[in-house]
């Protein structure tokens, strides 16, 4: 258990005091997932507070060699008890599970500024005052966040903020005291973090400083078109303040982003800043009940936002000053239970031009995150579109339109991080349309583009980002992952741990792969291609080998196909196991055994 019985008070009241502490939850919908845990919103039945329910498999947390860090998570976040920060209300354990119940919050800052482009200064002033006080908590308690982001601060109904997210934190023993490693989120590392120096408290106003160039510009101040750039930039505090922004403002940021951390402002000098001091404009900045598109809980390590996207009124969309549009009230109907993969049974008043709302559902059930890991370079040009899969893992989609005169203009830009959770869109200028066309190189990112993450892609885009999916998957189900050397014959498992080859000493060639390669679970089928390279045969993967209609060599051949996969696949599990625990090493592709030395035949090269 991460935090003991003896150091951990749970909640008690009269109606729970002799009940176990998992029973007096109730659990509903699925509202987030990571790599070892789950998280649901649910119900405390005592008193029907509403709950995030964050579980974790202790299995998983074995294998990830995680137990650590959820130990240091917990072990900071549980004593925390302030206003500005998200609540970690209770902590229990059975044998397969640890359970955190935490406060429910409505969004998160970074999916509101998706629909807002940019907050207004007196917005901003709003939530930056609740942002200071939070920090100057942890700092007070000797406690380094180290990853300020606007995804790690959520928004309550009443539109206050909660600094979420202890996974990265740092309980320092005194004030002094310095840390050596590099963590956190590239666009928000201070340039000491970035160059590996020691580090304290300043990081974290270092984060502020970011956040505030964020919440008033719309992107980061460091962001570049990978991490690389993007930590040179850091590191030689290289950005541009936009015209527009008053001088208050350009004066705080400048002030704050100083590479020199003697140099930077003091929470105290923050919180006294002209630009936080100035009064706000709008004396009803939480009355207004206008918009929010999802849920969010405290995560660990993970977005954790409801992927359902409403439809929102057209001034939150629009860019520039505008009045706040606040988070209307939660309502939720508390005598329905429902299972984590039912429909949610949350409902929003207020929303313009909406009479009902449905919940959609969540983008995994529709689409899968890419990934290209150990891919190449890939320029491909079709009838609609050019595809890249560039030098750093970024795939990118340049939709091409036919115009008059019978040549062809690139109209949008589609590009996706490596991992599949970054997605930019932008219109190219007209001037750029045919420069791009015959570029295999970088893209440049023009200044207006939209910006999003794979929980919070709009569903406009998913037809998109399925493209996307399938020109990175068809590479990968062609790209060698395992080859195991049997004195059959080759075997190979692609990228995709699902298509795999055989190729039998005789010449004979077995192929399994599936039927629809846009989808994970589409049929298998079995192809095999005969000596000659004449004679093609196609099985169905299920099928019982024994009652096909082929000669008995032909059998045996199939059978040892089928368990030579078998055998790549377990392989294939272990060593991503391995590559999960020991990042810093190359896993793949592996090679098993030794090549048959065979005098008259080529066929296993």
């Amino acid at each position: 258990m991460a935090v003991s019985a003896a150091e951990w008070i749970p909640h008690s009241c009269d109606k729970c005091m002799n009940l176990d502490s998992i029973k007096n939850y109730d659990k509903f919908e699925l509202i987030g997932t990571g790599g070892f845990a789950k998280v649901y919103r649910g119900i405390r039945l005592c008193d029907r507070l509403d709950v995030a329910i964050k579980i974790m498999d202790k299995q998983q947390l074995k294998l990830k060699n995680a137990q650590a860090r959820i130990n240091a998570e917990v072990q900071i976040h549980y004593r925390l008890r302030n206003s500005a920060i998200v609540q970690l209300l209770e902590v229990f354990e059975d044998d397969t599970n640890i359970y955190l119940i935490l406060d429910l919050c409505a969004t998160d800052m970074q999916k509101y500024l998706n629909i807002r482009q940019q907050f207004t200064e007196d917005e901003t002033r709003h939530y930056i005052k609740q942002i200071v006080t939070g920090i100057e908590y942890l700092h007070s308690h000797q406690i380094l966040h180290r990853d300020l982001k606007l995804h790690n601060l959520l928004l309550t109904k009443e539109n206050n903020v909660k600094i979420a997210d202890f996974g990265l934190a740092k309980q320092l023993v005194t004030h002094e005291q310095t840390n050596f490693t590099m963590v956190g989120t590239p666009n928000f590392l201070a340039p000491e973090i970035a160059t590996r120096k020691t580090h304290s408290f300043e990081a974290d106003i270092w984060s502020l400083g970011a956040l505030i160039y964020q919440c008033l510009v719309g992107k980061p101040p460091f962001d570049d078109q990978d991490v690389l750039s993007t930590l040179k930039r850091v590191a030689n505090v290289r950005y541009v303040l936009p015209e527009g922004l008053s001088h208050e403002a350009k004066d705080l940021i400048n002030r704050i982003l100083q590479k020199d951390t003697k140099k930077r402002l003091t929470l105290i000098q923050i919180r006294n800043h002209p630009f936080l001091l100035k009064r706000l404009m709008n004396d009803r900045i939480n009355s207004s009940r206008n918009s929010c598109t999802s849920l969010r809980s405290d995560s660990g390590y993970f977005d954790t936002s409801i992927s359902s996207r409403q439809q929102t009124n057209e001034s939150i969309l629009s860019r520039g000053p505008t009045t706040l549009n606040s988070l209307p009230p939660l309502v939720i109907n508390k005598n329905q239970k429902i299972n984590a993969s039912s429909s949610s049974v949350l409902s929003y008043n207020n929303l313009s031009n909406i009479n009902h709302i449905s919940q959609r559902k969540s983008i995994h059930e529709k689409l899968t995150p890419l990934n290209t890991q150990r891919l190449d370079r890939r320029h491909v040009i079709t009838k609609s579109d050019i595809m890249d899969v560039l030098d750093d893992g970024e795939v990118v989609i340049q939709h091409l339109v036919e115009i008059k005169t019978g040549s062809k203009r690139i109209v949008d830009v589609f590009r996706v991080s490596s991992d599949g959770q970054k997605i930019i869109y932008y219109r190219p200028d007209r001037r750029q349309y045919n420069s791009y066309i015959e570029s295999e190189g970088p893209l440049p990112l023009p200044i207006n583009y939209e910006q999003y993450t794979f929980e919070t892609l709009p569903e406009q885009f998913h037809n998109k980002y399925r493209r996307a999916w399938k020109f990175v998957n068809i590479i990968r189900s062609l790209r060698c992952k395992i080859i195991m050397y049997t004195n059959d014959g080759k075997c190979r498992l692609m990228e995709t741990s699902i298509e795999f080859d055989f190729t039998h000493i005789n010449g004979t060639k077995i192929s399994v792969y599936r039927k629809n390669l846009e989808h994970l679970d589409s049929p298998l089928e079995i192809k095999l291609i005969d000596s000659s390279g004449r004679m093609t045969s196609i099985f169905n993967y299920n099928d019982c080998v024994e009652q096909l209609n082929v000669p008995l060599d032909t059998k045996q051949m199939l059978h040892k196909a089928i368990k030579f996969r078998e055998c790549c696949l377990i392989k294939n599990q272990l060593l991503e196991e391995h590559q999960t625990q020991f990042p810093e090493g190359k896993t793949f592709p592996a090679i098993f055994g030794e090549k048959p030395r065979l005098s008259s035949h080529n066929i296993l090269k």
